[in-house]
């Protein structure tokens, strides 16, 4: 039984599925190759373009900033100098008062 003899038509019967099962196997492979190639194209693209967009918010959140820091100088002039002004009417107020009793 170890020592059976396999007839040469049934050896290159197995080669020729096993070269069939290789072309088929280099075939996939090669299209999995391209089509992993074009994800990886696409992720790349897409992660420039979300840089490109997160800078874009990056400037867009300093400029805020810039504006807020700017509106609250705004803010205290402007309460300072109603205070001040307040202040003065309310002192001529008072002297107008004590002048005229």
């Amino acid at each position: 039984m170890a020592d059976e003899i396999i007839p040469i038509s049934r050896l290159e019967k197995d080669v020729n599925t096993l070269h069939e099962r290789t072309q088929e196997t280099k075939t996939r492979l090669s299209t999995h190759e391209a089509v992993c190639e074009e994800r990886y194209e696409n992720i790349l693209n897409t992660f420039a373009s979300y840089e490109g967009k997160l800078d874009e918010v990056h400037k867009e959140v300093l400029e805020l900033k810039t504006l807020a820091t700017q509106g609250k100088t705004s803010l205290r002039t402007l309460f300072f100098v109603g205070t001040m002004v307040a202040a003065s009417i309310a002192a001529l107020a008072a002297f107008s008062n004590i002048r005229w009793d």
